[in-house]
């Protein structure tokens, strides 16, 4: 049994499942409030996880990557993600 494979396949199936988590209840919460499906996006609790979803997937698909610059790619992307994260954490405290 592979379970570099497992885990690595179940790195981006978690970021996928977190991102479809958090688009459903938000769809929820924007039908209960009566409030536009980007507003709830909008707010920093949901983004930061989205952000975690997308950083997941990511990382997954970087772990699983074949080529060289496939991998390159997925991780500066997983790495703007926590970039973006962090940029964002900060101007929520700043305010």
């Amino acid at each position: 049994m592979n379970f570099w494979g497992i885990a690595v396949n179940g790195l981006w199936i978690l970021g996928l499942a977190v991102l479809l988590a958090v688009l459903s209840w938000a769809n929820w919460a924007a039908g209960t409030q009566r409030i536009r499906f980007r507003a709830v996006l909008g707010r920093p609790n949901v983004q930061q996880r989205l952000v975690l979803g997308l950083f997941l997937l990511c990382m997954g698909l970087a772990a699983t990557g074949r080529a060289w610059w496939e991998r390159a790619l997925w991780g500066f992307l997983a790495a703007v993600f926590v970039v973006s994260a962090w940029l964002a954490g900060r101007s929520r405290v700043a305010s």
